[in-house]
């Protein structure tokens, strides 16, 4: 893995009760912060959380403290305040703390995820090797895992079929996407370390027929399968791109989506027939199926 030069990166941090811990990392989640890490203490759970580049720590707490006021009634993140740090250690520190799980319980392959950054002299041919830097999906989060679960269902019975990766992070859906028999993948993410992290990953892996892109610019190909783990006010905004790459009889995958949010993208994506809703620890996944030809 190739190393990378030491930056300044803003972190948040704070303190939570544990009954708030789900709660307040599905709200960091919701404003596009991705990579946290919690430890247990005596008085609570400290959190601290890697802010992507250009984002303004103040802003930030002023939109966290509006929300605790409407939507809570009471202060979630106590002893809110924003770290400088000048390395990747707290990174490396998290990759850590990371173990090996398998991704599809229930899938014949057993398919097994290692998120913990670093590459074994003999590699399992059963396992996928994931480094994250910057960039989200290690795996371990509920929606990436909902989101394989999805695509497992999505491409059982379909003959080498494209897949689309919209927000595609490390690359883990992609590569996910090809071990479940995919043809070839496309995965767009507009943030480059993300690309960087998701080459690395493909590499590593041994894993060939995804391409990596910025944007759909330039393509027009109608995907049988589509899966995007974004957050909310992104899918609102990419419905009309989304459903006009979406091949006739094709699955659509959205998740990143907290249980509140299900009222919403059913209403945005109501052309479309839902087949299935999943829950699970305060995260909400669909599977959509497109009965008509895209606009």
């Amino acid at each position: 893995m190739k190393p990378r030069p030491n930056k300044i990166f803003s972190q948040l941090e704070a303190r939570l009760a544990s009954r708030d811990l789900d709660l307040a990392i599905g709200v960091l989640y919701q404003r596009g912060i991705l990579t946290t890490e919690h430890r247990r203490g005596r008085d609570g759970i400290q959190l601290k959380a890697q802010l992507p580049k250009g984002f303004r720590f103040d802003k930030l707490a002023t939109e966290i403290r509006a929300w605790e006021k409407d939507f809570v009634g009471r202060k979630v993140f106590r002893a809110l305040k924003e770290r400088k740090i000048r390395d990747q250690r707290w990174i490396e520190k998290y990759q850590r703390m990371l173990k090996p799980f398998p991704l599809l319980q229930k899938h014949p392959s057993r398919l097994m995820v290692d998120p913990r950054g670093i590459l074994p002299s003999r590699k399992a041919s059963d396992t996928l090797y994931i480094q994250s830097g910057l960039a989200f999906g290690t795996g371990t989060h509920t929606t990436t895992q909902l989101a394989a679960e999805l695509l497992s269902e999505a491409l059982e019975g379909l003959k080498c079929p494209s897949v689309l990766d919209m927000g595609c992070g490390t690359g883990i859906l992609a590569m996910v996407s090809r071990r479940l028999g995919a043809a070839k993948v496309l995965a767009v993410d507009n943030d480059p370390e993300a690309l960087v992290v998701a080459r690395e990953n493909l590499d590593i892996n041994q894993i060939r027929g995804v391409q990596l892109q910025e944007n759909l610019k330039g393509v027009k190909t109608k995907f049988p399968v589509i899966v995007s783990n974004i957050v909310l006010n992104v899918l609102l905004e990419l419905r009309p791109l989304l459903v006009a790459r979406l091949a006739k009889g094709g699955s659509l995958i959205l998740t990143g989506l907290l249980y509140r949010d299900r009222d919403e993208i059913l209403r945005a994506y109501r052309g479309l027939r839902c087949r299935k809703a999943v829950n699970r620890k305060g995260w909400t996944a669909f599977l959509f199926e497109n009965r008509r030809a895209a606009p």
